[in-house]
């Protein structure tokens, strides 16, 4: 970097650029004395840094106490702005772009001492952007004009002019198409407005449980795009192949309506944690063979609680009883939002409710006047069917004893196989209502020859009823999605599906006359899909786990364990005994140590400790001492000079022998000692 600053026009333009960022930004946001007061700032900082204070060295240092100090008036200035509702508060733009335009400030004030170049001009752009946000009306071109000074202070020196007119036609053609996008979707808003409006209703609700349902309501289920969603998970290796939501009463022109009055109303018999748990005789959920079964949904159930057929007890949250429809409906969940819930079932007779751990009262299995109900205007199409089927016999009697009922089910299978086809479509339903039989979507059914499982079932379960079998109309889930290896299985929208149930033999049994052949729908999940939905399951799970409580039981568990253990005299025998086997550990380890040691001592070792102490003795009687702590060749080296010098002449003969002797003896253990 150089000492001085070099200013030129270049300088000129970013001081400029500089001055519309700050008053675009204030006069944008209703602060122009705010703006104008950055700008006569940036002034003056261009003016000294320009003129008298060009030597870098001479300008104020960068601290950043103050640019981080700024962050906190601004934050009091936020939680002080009034709220916005059902909108962004221009405050959210505002502020960061002030805080910019200070950190600007700050950089330009210190630039060549702290402060770069770099941030001062990122800090200017993303201020002049925030000042461009809903821009009053006539200053579009000032903003313009100042992202054009940017680009002529900040780009290289020496550019060539053409590379800035193609600058220009580039920005141009996107200001264009950002212009003409805009201009298009202001005149098309409405329309695609629409279509995520009619998108979202179709992605967060899944068509077909609503307590009055239009015959054909399930095809959007099959039909749109998101009929691989994912609605329920069951926490089970052995799921259900049918999950019931409804039994629907009353048909009514291509209407199904729920019963109106619940068979009994289900109360809490105990709490699971924080689940309470309703049951369907005494302590039948507490029994040997009461299986639990986790069920978590991802859109809401409209206050179903799905479960399959044989079900002896349920546990849902936040609710303080349950409504219990005869043939196994329970309502009473919020209807509005997402829920989770339990089921319990018998696993040793999978759905058998004669059982051990459970039996529903006889009152909830018998048929009821609403089984029977068939509306007056579907009787001759009713008659036409059962004439077709051949399910009359020759007196005009109907076969609905419990022998031939089974027969007549069979008779309706094999019809519905061999002269029907499964088709999301019906090319003659074209009204709801009218005087033609294009306006009955059953005629309709029945004339075209092709539809899928409600039309079937609604069909089955009115001829059923003229022939005097007790029917009702069933939705929910049917044949789920298993992966080995999850601990799960998954309803998808495609699984919705509606059938019949039909009371023979004495009890009621599950009676599905659409062709089985015809039930899967859409594309099979990839394997993407497969295992990023297994990570979301098992994610899920863990947060239901820390959700529910259920970690609670485990810690009560685990503390009744450690307390058990604790107040065991086992324990502390087994604590002594740890105790000694380290200590005998210790003191074997420290033997084998010293013992090792004591073998590593060579003979050579031994024989010169000998002569070292034979030498110091010699010493010692001359009047030589080695001091506490001395090295041996220290102490050789003063026992030489000494012997050298003063004492040379004062010593005999004899004893400098010896003086002389121990000395090589101390050489010779210096030079070779440490060899071996």
């Amino acid at each position: 970097m150089t000492r001085f600053e070099k200013v030129d026009i270049r300088y000129v333009f970013k001081v400029l650029f500089l001055c519309i960022a700050s008053v675009c930004l204030g006069n944008t946001f209703e602060f122009l004395w705010l703006g104008l007061l950055f700008a006569f700032y940036f002034v003056i900082i261009g003016i000294l840094n320009a003129t008298s204070r060009r030597e870098f060295a001479k300008r104020p240092r960068y601290n950043k106490i103050f640019a981080y100090g700024a962050i906190v008036p601004l934050a009091l200035f936020w939680v002080m702005t009034p709220s916005v509702e059902n909108g962004v508060s221009p405050y959210l733009i505002f502020l960061p772009g002030i805080y910019l335009l200070y950190l600007a400030a700050l950089q330009e004030r210190s630039r060549g001492n702290g402060g770069f170049e770099v941030f001062v001009a990122f800090d200017g752009v993303a201020a002049l952007l925030f000042g461009m946000y809903m821009v009053p009306h006539g200053w579009g071109p000032v903003g313009l004009v100042g992202f054009l000074l940017a680009l002529c202070a900040y780009t290289r020196r020496g550019t060539s002019p053409y590379k800035y007119l193609i600058f220009l036609l580039v920005l141009a053609a996107l200001g264009g198409i950002s212009y003409g996008g805009w201009r298009y979707w202001k005149t098309q808003r409405y329309h695609y407005g629409a279509e995520m409006a009619e998108s979202y209703y179709l992605r967060e609700r899944v068509m077909g449980f609503d307590p009055v349902v239009a015959l054909g309501s399930f095809g959007s289920n099959f039909s749109s795009r998101y009929n691989n969603q994912v609605v329920l998970r069951v926490w089970d290796t052995l799921p259900p192949t049918y999950l019931k939501a409804a039994s629907y009463e009353k048909y009514i022109g291509g209407l199904w309506k729920l019963p109106t009055v619940p068979a009994t109303r289900l109360f809490p018999a105990y709490y699971r944690v924080d689940y309470p748990v309703f049951e369907l005789s005494d302590s039948a959920t507490r029994k040997p063979g009461a299986h639990e079964v986790w069920v978590q949904s991802s859109l809401n159930t409209f206050g179903f609680l799905f479960a399959p057929y044989g079900s002896v007890g349920f546990s849902e949250k936040n609710v303080d009883s349950l409504d219990y429809y005869a043939g196994g409906m329970v309502q009473g969940m919020d209807s509005k939002k997402r829920s989770d819930w339990y089921y319990f079932v018998c696993r040793a007779g999978e759905g058998n409710v004669q059982d051990s751990c459970g039996q529903v009262p006889d009152s909830l299995k018998e048929p009821e006047p609403g089984d029977f109900q068939i509306p007056p205007r579907s009787i001759p199409l009713v008659d036409t069917v059962i004439e077709a089927m051949g399910l009359r016999d020759t007196s005009g009697d109907s076969l609905g004893d419990t022998l031939h009922g089974v027969e007549t089910l069979h008779k309706i299978l094999a019809y519905f196989r061999d002269n029907f086809t499964y088709s999301l479509s019906i090319p003659g339903l074209r009204r709801r209502f009218g005087t033609n039989s294009g306006g009955d979507p059953l005629a309709a059914f029945w004339r075209e020859k092709q539809g899928y499982c409600e039309y079937y079932a609604t069909l089955s379960v009115l001829v059923l009823r003229r022939l005097g079998v007790p029917a009702r109309y069933a939705t929910g889930f049917a044949r789920p999605e298993v992966v080995e290896g999850r601990p799960y299985s998954v309803f998808r929208r495609k699984n919705s599906h509606a059938w019949a149930e039909v009371f023979v033999d004495g009890h009621w049994a599950i009676f599905d006359p659409t062709p089985p052949l015809r039930i899967a729908i859409g594309s099979e999940p990839g394997w993407w899909n497969l295992k990023w939905e297994g990570v979301r399951g098992r994610f899920v799970y863990v947060m239901h786990m820390l959700k529910e409580g259920g970690w609670r039981l485990v810690v009560d568990r685990l503390q009744d364990r450690s307390r058990s253990v604790v107040e065991s005299p086992v324990l502390y025998g087994l604590l002594v005994a740890l105790v000694l086997g380290l200590v005998g550990r210790k003191m074997r380890i420290a033997y084998k140590k010293r013992q090792r040691n004591r073998a590593i001592v060579s003979a050579k070792a031994i024989e010169w400790a000998k002569k070292l102490k034979v030498a110091e003795r010699m010493l010692a009687r001359i009047g030589y001492r080695r001091e506490p702590g001395e090295t041996v060749g220290a102490f050789a080296r003063r026992v030489g000079k000494s012997i050298a010098g003063q004492d040379a002449a004062t010593l005999a003969a004899k004893k400098k022998q010896r003086a002389e002797q121990a000395l090589r003896i101390l050489d010779d253990y210096e030079a070779t000692r440490w060899r071996h």
